[in-house]
Parts: C-alpha cells; sequence; structure tokens
C-alpha cells in the first residue's frame, strides 16, 4: 500500500504524547525531577529546551497508530516533533504541518491542515486528528476526532484498544 492510500493521521504533541499534567507535578525541574517521573511513570525528555513527560506506554501506543497512517505532526512543535520527541517514540520523521506563521495554539491549525485533510477526503481516504481541543472540536468535513482533553495525555483506551500485556503491568 502506497503511503498516500493509508489513512491520513495529524498528531499533536502537547496534551497527546507530552503529559502535561505530569510535567506540572514534576515542576522544578532539580534534582527530584526524576524520582518524581518515576512516581508517575513516565520519561522525561528536554527538547528545544523545553521539558515534556512522555508516558512509558507511548512509544508502543505512537508506533502501532503511526504504522497504519500517513502520519503528519499537526502541534506547536512543528518539524521540530521530528527531533527528541520522534527519537524518543521510536517513529518519524513525518512531515509537518505549518502556517508559515509560528502562530501558538491550536485554531491556526485548522487552515493549515485545511488542505492536506481536502486532498485526503477527496480521495476517499479516512482521516483522524488526534488533539487535546478539550471539546472544541474544529470544523472539517471528514474528519475524525480523537480529543484527549486538556492536560492528559493519549492512551490505548482513547483508542478503543487494550494495552498490550507488556504496557499494561
Amino acid at each position: 500500500m502506497t503511503t498516500h492510500h493509508k489513512p491520513l493521521l495529524l498528531l499533536d504533541v502537547d496534551g497527546v504524547i507530552n503529559d502535561l499534567e505530569a510535567v506540572m507535578k514534576i515542576r522544578p525541574f532539580g534534582s527530584a525531577a526524576q524520582e518524581r517521573a518515576v512516581e508517575l511513570d513516565v520519561d522525561l525528555i528536554r527538547s528545544h529546551g523545553f521539558w515534556l513527560a512522555i508516558p512509558h506506554s507511548m512509544p508502543d501506543l505512537i508506533q502501532e497508530v503511526t504504522a497504519h497512517f500517513e502520519t503528519w505532526w499537526c502541534s506547536n512543535w512543528r518539524d521540530q516533533a521530528n527531533d527528541e520527541i520522534a527519537k524518543h517514540l521510536g517513529v518519524g520523521p513525518f512531515p509537518a504541518i505549518d502556517d508559515g506563521e509560528g502562530a501558538f495554539g491550536w485554531k491556526w491549525k485548522i487552515d493549515a491542515a485545511r488542505p492536506l485533510v481536502e486532498a485526503a477526503v477527496a480521495e476517499d481516504r479516512c482521516v483522524a486528528w488526534i488533539g487535546d481541543f478539550s471539546g472544541d472540536l474544529p470544523d472539517l468535513p471528514g474528519v475524525t476526532y480523537i480529543d484527549t482533553g486538556s492536560r492528559r495525555a493519549l492512551d490505548w483506551a482513547d483508542l478503543g484498544l487494550e494495552a498490550p500485556e507488556s504496557v499494561a503491568a
């Protein structure tokens, strides 16, 4: 199957892969941060000057999901998600949605993603967008949204999947 026949996935980082609630519990990032990360079952990684808390089960989950999709980063991290984040997850590199203006938040992503989404829908491809929309979903026809809510990370149950025993323990 060629990439353009696969379903399309738009994937966010913060609030999806980066557990923002854990980041807040770990702060400040001093000598005790690693201990708090272990207690919270997350790995601390540093990327482009920022700390991320990535749940231990996240690499397996993201590898499983992205194996079935043409995946694009749709994140404020833009192409920078292909650095330490993708390496830690064992995926990518993936192309990144970018508005070319450095906007922040998530609403800029709607217009920036629209041409890609519309082309995929016109080809009769399934389109999914995993983000932390907190119930305020974008209005792009033909997209299935997976909303992680605010201040938590994606997990297997969000996708209707059971975690394999290797990560469920």
